[in-house]
């Protein structure tokens, strides 16, 4: 991943980036697959290994009540945890465990756009805590691009209190 820092946007109070599933998949992820502009900056990258390295608290900042935080994963060809029902993370700190199985995200005209997994993470006891994870997926032939880098959005953390 580059060192280039993205300017993140900042929101006036009582604006929040809550976009739908199929705004999420079209236009962030299918364009940011392609290589083409998205519409705003309001998505964070990161790495799958830093992802998985890290308890979900130590991934996020908090500020402006934020309750749910949005990233594209870079996932390299040795990286499989995204096919994964459990996720170890860090040194065994805790894991993602899938909740419900894979669906797909359908467009008004029922066209499958991307599909869906969500996630809860467990703490390092097996104590499920209140951190979930919604993985969006591109299928292969709407990814519109040619790279040997896949890469996902995900509401990632939702944080639930």
């Amino acid at each position: 991943m580059s060192e280039e820092i993205v300017e993140r946007i900042e929101y006036p109070p009582g604006y929040r980036f809550l976009p739908t599933d199929e705004e999420l998949v079209n236009p962030y992820l299918m364009n940011k697959a392609a290589g083409r502009p998205l519409p705003c900056h309001a998505i964070q990258e990161i790495d799958a290994t830093e992802l998985y390295s890290k308890p979900p608290r130590s991934l996020v900042t908090f500020s402006h009540r934020e309750r749910e935080w949005f990233f594209f994963i870079h996932e390299d060809e040795n990286s499989n945890a995204n096919r994964k029902k459990v996720r170890v993370v860090g040194n065994g700190n805790g894991c993602w465990k899938q909740t419900i199985d894979e669906y797909p995200i359908c467009n008004t005209n029922e066209n499958i756009l991307a599909f869906k997994t969500h996630l809860t993470y467990f703490s390092a006891t097996g104590k499920k805590t209140h951190w979930k994870m919604e993985e969006y997926r591109l299928r292969v032939t709407n990814a519109g691009c040619n790279t040997n880098k896949e890469f996902k959005v995900k509401p990632k953390l939702l944080l639930n209190l």
